[in-house]
């Protein structure tokens, strides 16, 4: 580790600043994309098998899928469907 010297020091902390914001923004993208509301297009491209819109509409009239509603869309969290697809798509 390097000694710093007192004229060094203002620049030292502000190198470090500008680190720890990086450190902070990729922890709250992080944290924000986990519980992320995904709309049925969404859902498509996140889904490894890219199944058809009609595919995912039945399955949410048979309720084998988790969607939540809100008024008349369809939204799919995030982290509940993580969740669906490691325990097999079992409800």
């Amino acid at each position: 580790m390097k000694t710093l010297t007192f004229d060094e020091l203002p620049g030292a902390i502000m190198e470090m600043n500008n680190k720890l914001d990086r450190l902070i923004g990729q922890y709250q993208n992080k944290t924000d994309d986990v519980d992320k509301l995904l709309d049925l297009n969404q859902l498509i491209e996140y889904l490894p098998e890219r199944p058809a819109k009609q595919t995912i509409y039945c399955k949410v009239n048979d309720r084998r899928i988790p969607y939540e509603k809100h008024g008349k869309k369809l939204y799919f969290r995030k982290s509940i469907i993580d969740k669906w697809c490691d325990n097999g798509r079992q409800m």
